[in-house]
């Protein structure tokens, strides 16, 4: 709903030809001005008026800032997808900076900044407006969280953006029902008290098992690359100075076996440079693997706990029921948790914080849309329970799990 999906997925295209550009160029043009090194050591005049150097330079530069704006690209995406699901588990329309500061941990400056840059190009359906008479200048406002509420008494329909201020235009009456999409998740505040089935597959990204195969089977494509470049890498070096070892390997084909020399060298420097690029990218794959499968596990535990709300503490609780001896703190399953959510394998959650405490929201619902001691409307519930604003009764259950 506040994603640029088509574009975000053009740009995730383009990140990932910039990356293997930026690799390639800065491995190849690293390995050339290596070679060329070698190849004159001691020779300096030669090596820097050597048409290669100043090419490889430019190559490299242009290398490495392909790297930079692809990662820049991905983290700015990272954060838009974060935004969003923020957004859609807003339930009146507007967003403060310092909510997000408080559930990112950066401060308001940092996200204000963040937001204005992920807002042109990753993400649409809100603005930035200024406020008076608030305790923040300035608030997000969410274009697509409207409220369509019908009359009780009369049957009439009418949009609010926020729950149930306001009379019915067409009687004056103010029980009203409504209802907010929201993305993928569907709002009624009504007495409903239906619960959602037990399906973890709700709470996980688009296909978090056909990626968690993906990365497997790229691993293994990356460890049989790497055994057999190490098999030829230590050949190689071992045999450098072995001429009959090649002789017989190759035969005729070594004419000059100094010339042959230069060209192993060559040859040894590439693979070293292979061996290297592999070991790089194989903790980025370990990684990925382990954030899909702490996005797979979490999707478990959110579909089984009752509640609208996680807290850090009850996540801990869970922890410990599965594993008593797992040393993980329930700070690092937040950043675990936060990670998954950034990359998109986690959805229909998001943190928020309410009265101090930082809870994890799921899929909450309205169910009590009216104080059983006074009659009054229900307005601005975030919280299990609930304080009339009227006849200060504090009420059980207002918010459940959909």
């Amino acid at each position: 709903m506040y994603l640029k999906n088509g574009l975000i997925s053009f740009l995730k295209a383009k990140n990932v030809v910039f990356l293997i550009l930026g690799v390639f160029l800065v491995s190849t043009s690293v390995a050339i001005l290596t070679q060329l090194i070698v190849g004159y050591f001691g020779d300096r005049f030669t090596i820097l008026h050597a048409r290669a150097f100043p090419e490889s330079i430019i190559l490299i530069i242009v290398g490495i800032v392909s790297i930079v704006c692809s990662r820049i690209s991905r983290k700015l995406i990272n954060d838009a997808v974060f935004f969003s699901g923020y957004f859609e588990g807003d339930l009146n329309g507007y967003v403060d900076f310092a909510e997000l500061a408080e559930v990112t941990g950066k401060t308001t400056e940092q996200v204000r900044s963040r937001v204005g840059l992920v807002r042109p190009l990753y993400m649409k359906n809100f603005r930035v407006i200024k406020t008076v008479n608030y305790r923040y200048p300035e608030i997000i406002e969410l274009y697509s969280k409207t409220v369509t509420c019908s009359c009780r008494s009369c049957g009439g329909w009418m949009e609010k953006r926020v729950y149930f201020e306001g009379m019915c235009p067409y009687c004056g009456s103010s029980d009203l029902t409504a209802q907010v999409v929201s993305g993928q998740r569907l709002y009624f505040i009504n007495d409903n008290t239906c619960r959602k089935p037990n399906d973890p597959a709700y709470y996980e990204g688009s296909p978090l098992q056909s990626k968690r195969i993906g990365y497997a089977v790229g691993f293994g494509v990356e460890l049989f690359f790497f055994l057999i470049f190490l098999i030829v890498f230590l050949t190689m070096v071992h045999n450098y100075h072995n001429e009959p070892y090649f002789r017989d390997m190759f035969g005729s084909n070594i004419t000059s076996y100094d010339l042959f020399q230069s060209g192993l060298l060559n040859a040894i420097i590439f693979f070293a440079f292979a061996l290297a690029a592999i070991v790089l990218t194989t903790p980025i794959t370990f990684a990925r693997m382990f954030t899909i499968e702490s996005a797979q596990r979490y999707a478990r535990d959110f579909a089984r706990y009752p509640g609208p709300f996680l807290t850090l503490p009850a996540l801990d609780r869970i922890q410990k029921a599965k594993d008593p001896n797992s040393s993980v703190t329930p700070e690092d399953q937040y950043r675990h948790m936060v990670k998954a959510i950034k990359e998109g394998y986690l959805r229909g959650c998001s943190p928020e914080k309410h009265g101090g405490v930082l809870r994890i929201a799921l899929a909450k619902q309205i169910v009590k849309d009216r104080c059983p001691g006074c009659g009054a409307p229900i307005v601005g519930a975030v919280t299990e329970n609930y304080r009339c604003r009227y006849c200060g009764k504090w009420i059980a259950g207002v918010i459940r799990k959909k």
